[in-house]
């Protein structure tokens, strides 16, 4: 797929979440029509919680929501493709027919995606009744939970690929994956892909992982990379067990808009300086949810900093280990927090004295908290006998001046 071939979608973009339950649980590839009428339940769960500040809520929010009829345009679902009636009953009759499994805290639940469905021939509307385990596992935040661009994910042209973007969505820590798991969670036979007993690596590239890259790297602003994980890491021909999955973040891809919009929920905050915030997520692979609970120390340090974005450079230079291994964001917070700590002791000096009878010398102050910080010197204590004999000069002057003005006056 070329971006040439992007398929026309007439409905507002916009940002969507998913728990990380949900996006990392196992689904058996769909259609195009019953993956988009899942994205547009994914999209009223999303509008469902709306105002609700997720990091004070990471947890399963309860809604008070039974099961939750949802009334959708064929138009949504159908996007540019021309309409058949037989098409949208194939895709309703089979979503209401597939199984949604997962497994958390050692429980194994298993529900239907929708418990009915109803489509009236030129109304031009669908009516799909969803369960609420469906709700329950969309917003559960316990984990996590990821943020992706509604409309990129109803381009994708296969459940395969739409899994990858929404798992890669924001994905700051790498994922590893034995064979088995991968397979798993992406609903492939575990006999698939293999030759004589024995897994090919290269089919599972081919057929799998590579085209799905290609996709993502083309038209989503996350895509992703993968390390091939093998039994002995020190042989080149030792077979490969599983891989190692990383987030690659796209700009170039990303709704402008929608950044736009993200950028300006940070900066309303306090923090004033958008760039870094940029810098943070495209070079260093930070993401806003994690940004958030540090903006006073971000807002600290675009204010103390000279250059900000030069020490978030230097601070990346850094981060990587020997090893490969990439330092976590609590890492580069503790950094940022030691470069304006640094600065703050740097601006004042405590005041030093020569001696009783001169002047405090002392630096000149950077900044008004750094001026306040300056203690005056003491005032000098003046001798009380010459202050008593400084006074009587100066009323025998005034006196001597008086009587010298009232004899000029009697001549």
């Amino acid at each position: 797929m070329s971006k040439r071939e992007l398929i026309e979608i007439r409905t507002p973009n916009k940002d969507i979440l998913t728990s990380f339950v949900y996006a990392w649980s196992r689904q058996k590839e769909m259609s195009l029509i019953e993956q988009r009428v899942v994205l547009r339940i994914i999209e009223r769960a999303s509008i469902a919680i709306n105002g609700i500040k997720l990091k004070d809520n990471m947890r399963k929010l309860d809604l008070g929501l039974k099961n939750v009829t949802i009334t959708m345009p064929v138009q949504d679902v159908m996007l540019n493709t021309k309409r058949r009636h037989s098409d949208i009953e194939k895709a309703l009759y089979n979503l209401r027919s597939r199984t949604f499994e997962y497994r958390e805290n050692g429980r194994y639940t298993v529900c239907g995606f929708i418990n009915n469905a109803t489509y009236t021939y030129g109304s031009g509307e669908i009516k799909v009744e969803v369960d609420n385990k469906i709700w329950e596992v969309l917003l559960d935040f316990t984990s996590g939970f990821h943020r992706f661009e509604l409309n990129k994910a109803l381009a994708l042209p296969t459940t395969y690929s739409l899994q990858f973007y929404m798992a890669m969505s924001g994905q700051n820590q790498p994922r590893q994956m034995t064979i088995e798991q991968l397979k798993d969670w992406l609903a492939i036979p575990q006999d698939s892909y293999k030759t004589d007993g024995k897994d090919r690596i290269d089919h599972l590239e081919a057929r799998i992982l590579k085209p799905v890259k290609k996709v993502l790297d083309e038209i989503c602003p996350y895509s992703f990379t993968y390390e091939k994980v093998r039994q002995n890491p020190k042989n080149k021909k030792s077979p490969v067990v599983g891989f190692i999955l990383r987030s690659h973040y796209l700009p170039q891809n990303r709704d402008p808009e929608l950044e736009k919009k993200s950028l300006l929920a940070v900066v309303s905050v306090g923090f004033h300086d958008p760039d870094a915030i940029s810098y943070m997520k495209t070079q260093m692979g930070i993401t806003l949810q994690e940004l958030n609970p540090h903006k006073e120390l971000l807002d600290q340090a675009s204010r103390v900093l000279p250059d900000f974005i030069g020490t978030l450079a230097r601070i990346q230079g850094k981060r990587r280990k020997k090893n490969g291994d990439v330092m976590g964001t609590g890492w580069v917070i503790k950094c940022i927090k030691n470069e304006v700590n640094k600065i703050e002791s740097e601006k004042t000096e405590p005041t030093l004295f020569q001696g009783d009878d001169t002047e405090p010398r002392q630096k000149p102050a950077t900044s008004e908290v750094a001026t306040e910080q300056i203690d005056e010197a003491p005032p000098k204590q003046e001798d009380e006998g010459e202050r008593l004999r400084a006074m009587k000069r100066c009323m025998d002057s005034i006196s001597k001046k008086l009587a010298s003005s009232l004899n000029a006056n009697r001549k």
